[in-house]
């Protein structure tokens, strides 16, 4: 993940995206909300069929930051999967080691601008 402050590179993090199954959409997004210790619920998805809601702390798969996109069910998160970044792991999401997502957290705003690029 590529993180611009105007047109200069301000940092860069190491991220997991979508499986080849469940892609990451490409394309021209925004943050459309932020939420600090979140609570994962199961998608309607058959990978998903069976899961129960999981509550902040440990094991939460959203981690402990989510910046949800404008995207269906898309986002941005930390993960406590650290082995996932650096692989096409998740269900179209961007994971990301939890500190980073709660320094990125601290830097973005809704509204903030996401370009989604195939790589």
């Amino acid at each position: 993940l590529y993180l611009y402050k105007g047109m200069k590179l301000w940092r860069t993090f190491g991220v997991a995206t979508g499986q080849s199954s469940y892609p990451t959409p490409v394309g021209h997004f925004y943050i459309e909300v932020k939420w600090e210790n979140p609570w994962w619920y199961p998608p309607d998805s058959p990978w998903a069929v069976g899961a129960k809601p999981v509550p902040p702390g440990p094991g939460n798969p959203l981690g402990t930051r989510w910046m949800g996109l404008n995207a269906d069910g898309i986002g941005i998160h930390g993960t406590p999967d650290d082995a996932s970044i650096g692989y096409s792991a998740s269900h179209g999401c961007i994971r990301m080691h939890i500190p980073d997502a709660e320094w990125l957290f601290a830097h973005v705003d809704v509204g903030t601008q996401v370009f989604i690029v195939s790589a």
